[in-house]
């Protein structure tokens, strides 16, 4: 029921709950929609993040019995006290092959993830510079507003992102309940309407339709993704305190495993050869025929050494396909894991659309180009929040209030200010000195800085048009950054090449979005001439 008295109908209740769902965390959406868009090239961007892996050529994919042996062979070197290691092949999307361990834990301190690209010319362990990874920060803020490399809020980010997934769905829902022309608006858009008000309504009602399957698969996936953390009541009323069980079977294994050794086990972890190996990649080949092999991990449980084996991500839908373990000491398949049953093939079918791993290149653009379209989705229904109440107020003559200031405020330094962060993370990842300590939180505080910066300039009369068009400039210089710093795009591969080319696109977006925010005058009310309401675009 409306202040009056008059009684509302469906559409204007669904109105106003749009609305306000929207606004409420709309500018931590945005952030989400970006970063997670980023996310589906969270590997070539990684890899990007490494000038010192571009000059080492592209490895043959797939892995073999001589490369595990290496490997091995390596880890004895590097980290003979290490009680797991994993390594992951080349592909379409790794140039390298990676080998990763954990060191031990010390008192007081967690156990420490090392990492190293394998040389493909002699299969030597190569190290690079201490990076969090563009394309892993970018994936872990997506979810969990990653702060830190060992950030303490995590769990506090997971529940802040759900929070903002959850009112999302809703503005989704309540946004095709309100919509009475939802297919007309797929194909209407008018730039150059006399009235401001009416080209953001179409802009945000085009955005919003044109991918609305993917919105709403994007939004419910990830939500279920987390769904033990925000749905626990339902696995501890039929699990009680056996929560691994409940995860056990989730992931198709009949019993919990116990991950690491007994405190008394200190010993090496064993060297299997390249015969031992080569006997169990033909069991898995004989298993699993046809199917690539994503990681060959090798690890403690218990008493025993385990051998895992997984299969490629890339080739199927659903997260986590089959498994095999192997006991390490006999080389005698222990188990294979069951990735057929009904819950677990639901849940990794959506976990599996929403991380978009089974996607080729042409497919990852096309989601990445849904991702900025949800982006503009949020973005232009910020901006039109501002421009509808902005011509309310120059009708009545009065002037601005606090909350519109601040939204308006909000708007400029999330919206325009967070490329110019990202593109601060990258030229941090090259300018940093590789020795510094501590240099992944050395990267992640510039993107910090800077994009509290921008809410700071934006809060100080700094409008859009400044914010994106020094986003612009910056995108536009990684290339040269890179050519400076690394190899250089005539050595660099293809995934190197694609990525500069991407950031180039960038900036001529960027320089786009800022050419067409020309400078308004700023008049109490509005001329036919130049309109108020284009205060979304204010220089």
């Amino acid at each position: 029921m409306r202040i009056d008295g008059t009684r509302e109908g469906l559409r204007q209740a669904m109105a106003w709950l749009h609305t306000w769902v929207g606004l409420l965390l709309g500018w931590l959406l945005f952030a989400i929609f970006l970063s997670g868009s980023m996310a589906f090239f969270k590997l070539e961007l990684n890899h990007w993040s490494r000038p010192e892996l571009h000059g080492l050529g592209r490895e043959a994919h797939g892995v073999t019995a001589i490369q595990l042996a290496d490997a091995e062979t390596a880890l004895q070197r590097l980290a003979p006290q290490a009680q797991s290691w994993r390594l992951t092949p080349a592909d379409e999307r790794r140039p390298l092959a990676t080998l990763s361990w954990r060191e031990p834990a010390t008192a007081g301190q967690r156990a420490r993830f090392e990492q190293r690209w394998l040389d493909p010319a002699g299969g030597e362990p190569v190290a690079a510079r201490a990076t969090f990874g563009a394309g892993e920060f970018f994936y872990r803020f997506h979810f969990e507003l990653r702060s830190a490399q060992q950030s303490r809020w995590i769990l506090e980010g997971r529940w802040l992102v759900g929070l903002a997934t959850l009112l999302m769905l809703v503005a989704l829902l309540s946004g095709i309940v309100t919509h009475r022309r939802i297919f007309k608006d797929f194909f209407t858009f008018r730039p150059r309407a006399k009235a401001g008000q009416r080209a953001w309504l179409d802009a945000h009602n085009l955005s919003s339709v044109l991918a609305l399957p993917f919105f709403l698969v994007i939004t419910f996936s990830g939500l279920m993704t987390l769904h033990s953390q925000y749905m626990p009541a339902g696995i501890a009323a039929a699990y009680g305190k056996q929560t691994n069980a409940y995860f056990s079977e989730l992931a198709g294994e009949p019993t919990p495993r116990k991950r690491g050794g007994s405190k008394a086990e200190a010993a090496a972890l064993p060297l299997i050869g390249e015969a031992g190996w080569g006997r169990v990649l033909s069991q898995a080949q004989a298993l699993l025929p046809g199917a690539r092999i994503e990681a060959v991990a090798l690890q403690r449980e218990g008493d025993r050494t385990v051998v895992e084996l997984n299969r490629h991500d890339g080739d199927r839908l659903q997260y986590r396909g089959p498994r095999l373990l192997f006991d390490a000491a006999t080389l005698q398949l222990l188990h294979q894991v069951d990735v057929t049953a009904p819950a677990t093939k639901t849940y990794g079918v959506l976990y599996g659309l929403h991380i978009a791993r089974f996607a080729d290149l042409p497919l990852r653009g096309l989601l990445f180009g849904f991702g900025l379209l949800g982006s503009a989705m949020v973005a232009t229904g910020l901006v039109l929040w501002c421009v509808k109440r902005r011509a309310e107020v120059d009708r009545r003559k009065q002037a601005l209030s606090f909350g519109h200031r601040l939204v308006n405020t909000l708007n400029i330094g999330t919206i325009a200010g967070l490329p110019l962060a990202m593109a601060a993370f990258f030229h941090a990842n090259r300018l940093l000195p590789t020795g510094l300590p501590e240099r992944p939180d050395a990267e992640l505080k510039t993107f910090f800085a800077v994009w509290g910066l921008s809410l700071i300039g934006s809060a100080l009369g700094c409008g859009w048009r400044r914010l994106f068009a020094v986003g612009a400039v910056a995108f536009a210089g990684l290339p040269v950054l890179d050519a400076l710093t690394g190899p250089g795009l005539a050595q660099g591969s293809a995934v190197i090449v694609a990525v500069d080319t991407g950031f180039m696109a960038t900036a001529l977006l960027l320089g786009l979005l800022a050419w067409h925010c020309k400078p308004v005058a700023r008049r109490a009310s509005p001329t036919p001439e130049r309109p108020a309401a284009q205060v979304g675009c204010a220089g």
